[in-house]
């Protein structure tokens, strides 16, 4: 069904790409793109300690936009996305048969929400609602050893969510979602390897009103990548080029309007020049077309560009960087230049671990990224994360990230509507904490504390004498949480 004149504009707030390229130039494995754990047996002393904050610069963090941010694999960890301290600990753990491994886990949670639907006491109908929901996270990992000319790669993870409540929009949002990304990679170890992968997410999403329609959706990813990289030992490879490319699905539930198909391209490549050091290069060229473009002016197919380049490595044994900067283009099919993107992109990251139990890291990115309001967001983010281990028993995680985004010109509005910025400027943050207790190998307890929220003078007003607000655009919400986990 098509949205309603006053959600068109409300859900501007929802990213228009589910399954992202987020993650700079070297998250698909330029430089070293190999476990962690293959290469700590290989690399003694020193080096070990370089090559593996090496590896960490092409994974920094660098968080997710508040409300318009990337709606990747559904985020069933407080800090989602972060390098974990505890990967040394956990490294005895599955099942084995051969050359594979086997790891089983069973998550259980209570979560509450203090504002479920990102609601605002100015708007009329939608004032903050509180949740409380019981969730269920059962993940399944595969996979065989780094030796293999072979190697397989399988993880999926569950999303159940059960809302006590006798309110009907809270009800519906009880419902199962998760993700699932399965990859083999042929001849990794000979100077030619092939790589296909799928990438499968449902991910579950409260609207921005109180309604029974959700943002759920499912996103499905299939690609395939080749590489170049001479060298018999792959950890010690100095140069990397591939080319690879995917077709993506986007559907939702309820809000058809948004549903998309996306061909990717992507040509990246590293050459690392020095031990520690090398330089990157990543070009990307996508084509995105919607199934019911709106008449409203929601959605607009295009064709965005961006290439990079940077350098990436290690600073000395306890600090690595990565920096990139480049060029983007959004090219949206529209004769509204204020409605498409054109400028510059950059990735700095910086990461310290001045020992196995400590790790801070902090980055900033400027980039943009398809909106259902206006076509496009730029944003320029700024992040920082803390991790703090207290022996084998606990882990504490802090993160914090800040957002400075600004919207394309929304130039056809729906009938009896009015906005109060042409040019839509948010301030989003996100952040929290947690802690981690291994209370036993099989056995870990989890607690901590989420908040959002969006600073705007961004408001959507009926066009009447009354001027009645429909959406304000800002809101604050806070999430508490506590379960355990059972892992083999």
């Amino acid at each position: 069904m098509g949205p309603s004149p006053a959600t068109v504009l409300r859900r501007g707030g929802v990213a228009a790409e589910q399954i992202s390229h987020a993650g700079g130039a070297c998250r698909e494995g330029q430089i070293v793109h190999q476990s962690n754990l293959k290469m700590k047996r290989q690399v003694r002393g020193r080096g070990r300690m370089l090559l593996a904050l090496v590896a960490a610069a092409c994974s920094l963090p660098v968080g997710a936009l508040a409300q318009a941010g990337s709606l990747g694999a559904p985020e069933l960890g407080s800090a989602a996305g972060m390098q974990s301290l505890r990967g040394t600990s956990q490294a005895d753990r599955g099942l084995r048969s051969g050359e594979f491994i086997l790891t089983p886990s069973f998550g259980l949670d209570l979560h509450f929400d203090t504002n479920v639907f990102n609601g605002n006491e100015k708007e009329q109908g939608n004032a903050p609602k509180s949740a409380t929901s019981l969730r269920l996270s059962p993940r399944l990992g595969l996979s065989n050893g780094a030796d293999s000319d072979i190697q397989f790669a399988f993880n999926a993870v569950g999303d159940a969510r059960a809302y006590i409540s006798d309110n009907e929009a809270v009800g519906e949002l009880t419902n199962f979602g998760g993700s699932a990304d399965l990859g083999v990679t042929f001849f990794r170890r000979r100077a030619l390897s092939l790589t296909i992968s799928d990438n499968f997410a449902r991910t579950l999403q409260a609207n921005n009103w109180e309604t029974t329609e959700t943002l759920n959706r499912v996103g499905n990813a299939l690609g395939a990548r080749i590489a170049f990289h001479p060298g018999e030992i792959p950890e010690r490879r100095p140069l990397e080029i591939a080319l690879g490319g995917s077709y993506v699905v986007d559907r939702f539930d309820d809000f058809t309007s948004g549903d998309s198909s996306t061909i990717r391209s992507r040509l990246s490549g590293s050459w690392r020049f020095l031990p520690m050091t090398a330089v990157l290069l990543d070009a990307r060229w996508d084509f995105r077309g919607y199934d019911s473009p709106s008449g409203a002016g929601l959605t607009a197919d295009s064709t965005p560009w961006r290439v990079s380049a940077g350098l990436a490595g290690a600073i000395t044994q306890s600090i690595s960087f990565r920096a990139t900067a480049g060029w983007g283009m959004s090219l949206h099919d529209t004769t509204n230049e204020a409605s498409t993107f054109s400028g510059y992109i950059a990735d700095i990251g910086l990461l310290y671990r001045p020992s196995t139990l400590t790790m801070l890291s902090i980055g900033y990115v400027h980039d943009f990224q398809d909106s259902f309001y206006g076509n496009f967001y730029e944003y320029h983010r700024a992040v920082a994360n803390l991790q703090q281990g207290f022996g084998s028993i606990m882990t504490a995680t802090a993160w914090f990230s800040f957002n400075y985004a600004t919207f394309g010109e929304f130039s056809n509005l729906p009938a009896g509507v009015l906005i109060t910025q042409r040019e839509r400027r948010d301030y989003m943050l996100r952040g929290g904490l947690r802690a981690s207790f291994d209370v036993s190998r099989l056995i870990g307890i989890n607690v901590g504390y989420r908040f959002r929220g969006v600073i705007t003078n961004f408001q959507v007003q009926a066009d009447d004498a009354a001027a009645r607000i429909l959406d304000a655009g800002a809101y604050t919400a806070h999430e508490l949480f506590a379960g355990a986990v059972i892992r083999y």
